[in-house]
């Protein structure tokens, strides 16, 4: 028998406008719920699923407390019927920087230039097909850094597209961590299919589960708030010297990020797209923390 999942559709309220588009205005809302996929099945409805009643229910409380009465929500039950990979089946390869991230049907034969390295995303219930903006980010800060022979952390690693592609672009392992394990079944999907099982590593979990893991380089393509209120922790997991790539940034949530890691780390890499913001920080050594807290 077919699995059957929770849904919420979220209509657009009247004359909305904003930076963001309403997909991603509702996936910034509804991100703490756990949601495992979202889609946009006509304009100005956006459906997010779920994968407990529960976690529906608290999405509905937050975009209700958003909006208060000017959208609907309607929440009802869906049967996986190959949905996910139905929802996506015309996404086409995409190529950011040295990276393409392709669906096994759009693998280029002969990539454009012999650098190119192929990253293989099954589009499906993990978030990471390469075509959303903070994924593009992400994948543009790693290939900021020399990757070579380094350990790679991956926080809300989705689709694990980014463990993959620092794998690719050098790194000796990779530990991918989402608190979604179907998030995590996609991720192990794509680790076999770029032939990546001996050097990725996954794990179904929370970031502040990972206090005794330490990476020269840690990804974490979040959220502005999740990446400001873990500040501390996601600090400690970056190895004196080494860089952290944060995505995940709305243009307006930067100053408060930034804040969060000012004491412990510098920005050495910036770049933005549309209203999202992409950054490499790197991790103060402990001598230069301290003489950055002395007074002057």
């Amino acid at each position: 028998m077919a699995r059957r999942y929770p849904a919420l559709d979220v209509h657009a309220p009247p004359r909305e406008s904003g930076p963001l588009s309403w997909l991603d205005a509702v996936a910034v809302m509804v991100d703490q719920h756990s949601p495992f996929a979202i889609d946009e099945p006509a304009p100005g409805l956006v459906r997010v699923y779920f994968t407990s009643s529960d976690d529906l229910n608290a999405a509905v409380s937050t975009i209700t407390s958003t909006y208060q009465h000017q959208i609907k929500t309607h929440a009802h039950w869906v049967t996986d019927d190959d949905w996910a990979s139905r929802s996506q089946a015309n996404l086409q390869a995409v190529q950011i920087g040295q990276i393409i991230v392709a669906p096994p049907w759009d693998i280029p034969k002969q990539p454009g230039d012999s650098t190119d390295i192929v990253v293989i995303i099954r589009p499906a219930l993990g978030f990471g097909s390469g075509h959303h903006e903070t994924t593009r980010l992400a994948l543009l800060g790693l290939q900021e850094l020399n990757l070579k022979g380094l350990v790679v952390l991956d926080l809300g690693t989705g689709s694990g597209v980014l463990a993959i592609a620092a794998i690719k672009l050098g790194g000796r392992r990779a530990l991918g961590i989402d608190r979604d394990p179907d998030a995590i079944a996609s991720a192990q999907d794509s680790v076999r299919r770029n032939g990546v099982t001996d050097r990725v590593e996954l794990r179904t979990g929370n970031i502040s589960e990972l206090a005794a893991e330490t990476a020269p380089v840690v990804i974490a393509n979040l959220t502005g708030p999740t990446l400001t209120t873990f500040a501390s922790v996601i600090t400690t997991l970056v190895e004196s010297g080494g860089h952290l790539v944060v995505t995940g940034i709305l243009d307006r949530e930067e100053t408060a990020v930034l804040q969060a890691y000012d004491d412990h780390a510098r920005v050495v890499w910036r770049h933005s797209e549309g209203e999202w913001i992409g950054l490499v920080l790197q991790r103060r050594s402990a001598q230069a923390v301290t003489k950055k807290d002395q007074p002057k």
